[in-house]
């Protein structure tokens, strides 16, 4: 917890009126974490900026987030402060048109759903693998969120980022964007991106968006809180969902953290799980498959925290 008397916090924290000790339990989709020194949620690109400025010239710790979508944070929060930059947002615009394809410019804190629905009304097809994927397009992005049937690499035609450093604005084009399975490796925060989407038949993309919502509530757990798919899969013929389904491990528990029943690499919190709770079931699932299968299980979530 912080100091009150931390005259660095209080002076972050009257210029930009911040959250004190904010159980960031209420800001992941995992439903689970301890609380936050300071939450700051930045309204456009310009706070985030000068946020970042005045706590990196204060020498104050920075953790940033977008829609807590990915994230497992401990049981004793973050010290310093969070930025979460889901509220990054402004007017999804078609912005380039190229025969049959056109590019869109979306901020950052935009929902995925939002921008899918976009696409959707403008006839654009492309990310139609996105259905029912939770979060925002800057951790979609971050992640590389995606199905077998596409990923956001395949559509990201460039972003823009506040550079951590210099706090200055860059762009990154496509060919610059060092993507890899569920992963971008970038240092800068993301607060914009151009997708390269291709226009198609209104009926059609409606239909794929709809096959694949249904596929998706039909095999994973929609009702409980998660965090998604908790680990990597080790290789495109073998799925962690698979190994931990043929482990035996569907409905393992510790305490009100389980392995979900209908999807096996989902870890959902069925009540109110800890942050413990779940490290230790991810634990005891990574040993199992490694004993019985010579797999080592990466996770996918990130975990923040002390």
């Amino acid at each position: 917890m912080l100091k009150r008397d931390n005259t660095a916090y209080s002076t972050l924290a009257y210029e930009f009126n911040l959250l004190f000790d904010e159980p960031l339990k209420n800001h992941t989709s995992f439903k689970v974490g301890g609380p936050a020194d300071m939450l700051a949620l930045p309204k456009d690109k310009q706070e985030l900026k000068s946020l970042l400025k005045k706590a990196s010239d204060l020498d104050i710790p920075v953790t940033l987030f977008g829609g807590g979508t990915n994230l497992l944070v401990t049981d004793k929060g973050i010290r310093g402060l969070v930025v979460i930059t889901r509220q990054l947002k402004s007017e999804i615009r078609i912005t380039q048109t190229d025969s049959d394809k056109k590019t869109i410019c979306v901020a950052a804190g935009e929902r995925l759903s939002k921008v899918c629905q976009f696409a959707i009304n403008h006839c654009l097809s492309g990310l139609e693998f996105a259905a029912g994927i939770p979060g925002t397009i800057g951790g979609a992005i971050m992640m590389n969120a995606g199905t077998k049937s596409g990923d956001m690499s395949g559509i990201a035609e460039s972003i823009d980022v506040l550079n951590k450093k210099t706090l200055i604005f860059e762009t990154i084009e496509k060919k610059n964007l060092n993507f890899s399975y569920r992963q971008l490796n970038l240092t800068g925060i993301i607060v914009a991106a151009r997708l390269t989407l291709k226009e198609e038949n209104k009926k059609k993309i409606e239909e794929t968006f709809r096959q694949n919502l249904i596929r998706k509530n039909a095999t994973q757990p929609v009702s409980f809180a998660s965090a998604g798919c908790f680990f990597k899969n080790p290789t495109l013929e073998k799925s962690a969902g698979e190994l931990i389904e043929k482990a035996g491990l569907k409905g393992m528990r510790i305490k009100d953290a389980m392995v979900s029943q209908s999807h096996a690499n989902f870890i959902v919190n069925i009540n109110n799980a800890r942050c413990e709770d779940i490290l230790l079931l991810k634990r005891q699932i990574q040993k199992i498959i490694l004993n019985k299968f010579h797999i080592k299980l990466k996770t996918e979530v990130r975990v923040e925290g002390e």
